[in-house]
């Protein structure tokens, strides 16, 4: 292409246009072309660069991984009254089965990407102590089970684009997995066997809202998260169906945290 542009040039400066020939002139045309396509060609691919290099800036500050702590408010559950070992039968006057979790402090870690100006997704794990109390039924269902809850979800997350006193609100559902792991299980009343308890995993649905905070004073990378979160699944059975209620509940789960934007 340099070699036509030279030409060119050439061309244009030389006063004795009569002796060049109408090949040289149609090549000398087409030199000019060329050059304006190369031109043209170099822009665009300039311009093309910056588009690229804007988006992919786009992309990374709306990816994030947070850190967050929580506590843990269960609700309730109640079930069915078990048969009595020894009778066969309820005993007159058995109450239900309860079934209730002590509220405890958590963290949580997620990594979060908006993939539009609103919507994006988002996973997350979580700990948390998570103690459950049986009482009333019969004496066999009394107890006490000491276990720890881990919690695997994936979110989806709608974001509004834009701050609001620099607050950013978003809305969130998903669902995903908790997985209840047992330290140990004590019967109440004192000198009953223990029931059998094994580890449980639970299907559970996520939903929540909250905002990101951005303080003035913080760098542009970071924010500080506030939010609800709450999962609803199955109370915790450990496998034993005397201690299965077959009951929902909702696990509230207010939280704080910091995000920090790449």
């Amino acid at each position: 292409m340099n070699r036509f542009c030279h030409l060119a040039i050439l061309l244009a400066m030389n006063d004795n246009m009569g002796m060049v020939s109408k090949h040289l002139l149609r090549r000398a045309s087409r030199a000019a072309l060329y050059c304006a396509a190369g031109f043209f060609f170099v822009a665009s691919s300039s311009f093309g660069q910056k588009t690229l290099v804007e988006k992919t800036d786009a992309i990374v500050k709306n990816t994030d991984v947070n850190v967050n702590i929580f506590g843990t408010f269960p609700s309730t559950a109640t079930g069915n009254a078990a048969v009595d070992p020894v009778s066969g039968v309820v005993p007159a006057g058995a109450t239900s089965l309860k079934q209730s979790a002590d509220s405890a402090p958590g963290f949580r870690i997620g990594a979060r990407h908006v993939f539009s100006p609103i919507f994006g997704i988002e996973m997350n794990f979580g700990y948390n102590p998570a103690t459950q109390y049986f009482t009333g039924g019969t004496y066999v269902q009394n107890g006490v089970v000491y276990s720890h809850a881990k919690s695997f979800t994936i979110d989806y997350v709608a974001t509004m684009p834009h701050l609001y006193h620099g607050f950013q609100p978003f809305f969130l559902a998903g669902a995903g997995l908790i997985s209840y792991n047992i330290s140990s299980y004590i019967a109440a009343p004192p000198g009953q066997p223990a029931l059998p308890v094994k580890p449980i995993k639970v299907p559970t649905f996520e939903y929540g809202a909250g905002a990101d905070y951005h303080p003035t004073m913080f760098p542009n990378f970071m924010s500080i998260r506030l939010q609800y979160r709450g999962l609803v699944g199955h109370a915790p059975g450990y496998k034993n169906p005397l201690l299965a209620t077959n009951s929902l509940i909702n696990i509230a789960e207010p939280q704080v945290g910091f995000v920090f934007k790449f």
